[in-house]
């Protein structure tokens, strides 16, 4: 295997204008940069996080983690595959806005409840009151030094 690839690259490099050498440089060199050419930041990420559970996986599980990883990439790669990323993330782009509405839904409530309650303190204390007087509190007979007739008093001979 080494040999063919040394050979394939002493074609591409000595004979680069031999038929040989175009046939080559068309499927090793202008194929792969046209294939890393399309690759988007959306597409690396999506392999960096496939990269992130594979490396959790072994973390977690050691040997076994690897082998559940090599079971799991494949479908992963068809599934990420077969729904292209931009709909993923039209997606996320959607939930995050249904939470987004629901929160403003929530805050534009509890902003209203507020000012509510506010005016209704505010009319309370702006409101005309009546001009009653206020009753007056009973009269309590002030105490003497006199005991009183009906306590204990020493019983007089």
């Amino acid at each position: 295997m080494l040999t063919f690839v040394l050979a394939c690259v002493l074609a591409l490099t000595v004979f680069p204008t031999s038929p040989i050498g175009r046939l080559l440089r068309r499927y090793l060199v202008e194929a792969p940069a046209r294939r890393l050419n399309a690759i988007k930041p959306a597409h690396m990420v999506m392999l960096l996080g496939l990269a992130l559970v594979g490396l959790i996986l072994f973390r977690l599980f050691d040997a076994e983690g690897v082998r559940v990883f090599g079971m799991m990439a494949p479908e992963i790669g068809v599934w990420f595959g077969t729904f292209e990323l931009s709909l993923v993330t039209d997606a996320l782009a959607v939930g995050l806005a249904i939470a987004a509405t629901t929160r403003l839904r929530d805050t534009f409530l509890m902003v209203g409840r507020a000012i509510g309650r506010a005016a209704s303190w505010l009319t309370r204390r702006i409101a005309p009151r009546g001009r009653a007087s206020a009753p007056r509190p009973p009269k309590t007979e002030e105490a003497s030094g006199d005991p009183e007739p009906w306590g204990w008093a020493p019983a007089r001979a």
